[in-house]
């Protein structure tokens, strides 16, 4: 019973999200404000029928459900602003005609209005500055309007132990309402500091790790191989001629064999070795706990690849190959920037026997 409850309630909260990854969390915010609305509307509903048969107040009650149900189905129709204005009017009207003519203002029905104060910025799209700023002033306005305005004649004289019900069940819509701000700016921060990180440290075009990320990782790295005293390998690798690729091919095409080149380093390393982008068309790999004649196997194969591999960009395709430099860990004393420097002068020997191959530094 508890499985399936939660998989209905998981269901009308991603109601609309398909296809819609940007909007997805407000979205669901949205969903699941209609759902809590709908749950306590209906409580609220039962207290009329059952102890003051006033269906008048019940007709207002089924009012508010019937607009939360329309919602979710402007929702899976994917009108998400209709969806959310409509809700959020729908809310404070009832919250409004509670207060002021159903039930009274010493409820404290009238206090919900103020946390629902930042909603609209929640359940609305971001360009939407000035409907938010008007339905956070309408918020405000029908909060001083029912504290300090004699309300009419109330529809129902409620009991004191109704009236402590009923305002448990505002309180409690007005706390899930904060829980959902809560979440929703945990999320916000969580997700723009997960972007942030990306930016940081992944390579835009290839998905590599960046130079920033390749440093850091292959540091951690090394202190661990240094540790245990196993072999440690640090390669270079630059696309022949790539500047030829752009101005004779056009950027498009440049971009696209950068993006062959590292999915084909990515599919013939191990999840151990560490590969990224080390600046322009150059390309870094780490390889932990390798011999230098296992790396230097591994390389000539990935460059064999290379060279086979068409890079294609429209209707064009064409080859490139690539040249690499190696070298080994062989004195505890040296750094990352060490390895890396003696690759680079390993790669410059390649470029000079005429690329398209392995050196290794030490020069043999």
């Amino acid at each position: 019973m508890y499985k399936r409850l939660k998989s209905v309630f998981k269901r009308v909260i991603n109601i609309g999200c398909d296809g819609d990854d940007y909007n997805a969390h407000k979205i669901r915010v949205c969903n699941t404000f209609a759902l809590l609305s709908c749950s306590i509307v209906l409580l609220d509903a039962c207290i009329f029928v059952f102890f003051y048969q006033s269906l008048t107040a019940v007709l207002m009650n089924m009012l508010l459900v019937t607009a939360c149900c329309l919602a979710l189905i402007l929702q899976y129709y994917k009108y998400h602003y209709a969806a959310g204005l409509m809700l959020f009017l729908s809310v404070i009207s009832f919250i409004f005609v509670q207060a002021y003519g159903v039930v009274g203002n010493e409820v404290g029905v009238q206090n919900t209005f103020l946390t629902l104060l930042p909603l609209p910025w929640l359940l609305l799209e971001g360009s939407r500055r000035s409907t938010k700023i008007l339905l956070s002033v309408l918020c405000c306005s029908c909060y001083f309007f029912i504290e300090y305005h004699q309300p009419i004649q109330q529809l129902i004289t409620l009991k004191d132990t109704h009236k402590g019900v009923l305002q448990i069940l505002y309180e409690l819509l007005a706390m899930l309402v904060l829980i959902l701000i809560a979440i929703t700016f945990d999320n916000d921060r969580y997700k723009f500091e997960k972007k942030l990180k990306r930016m940081a440290t992944i390579d835009g075009l290839t998905g590599l790790s960046n130079r920033t990320k390749l440093f850091i990782e292959g540091d951690r790295a090394l202190c661990g191989v240094k540790r245990h005293k196993l072999p440690f390998c640090v390669a270079l690798m630059d696309i022949d001629h790539f500047k030829k690729v752009n101005d004779n091919y056009g950027h498009s095409h440049g971009d696209a064999a950068l993006q062959i080149v590292a999915k084909l380093l990515a599919n013939n390393t191990r999840q151990s070795d560490i590969i990224g982008r080390y600046g322009g068309e150059e390309f870094a790999l780490i390889l932990q706990g390798t011999e230098l004649s296992s790396a230097i196997d591994k390389l000539n194969s990935i460059r064999e690849k290379i060279e086979a591999e068409p890079i294609c960009y429209g209707s064009v395709c064409i080859n490139c190959t690539a040249s690499f430099g190696v070298t080994q860990l062989t004195n505890p004393g040296q750094n990352l920037t060490d390895l890396f420097d003696q690759a680079d002068s390993a790669l410059y020997d390649s470029k000079d026997k005429g690329r398209n191959c392995v050196s290794v530094y030490p020069f043999v």
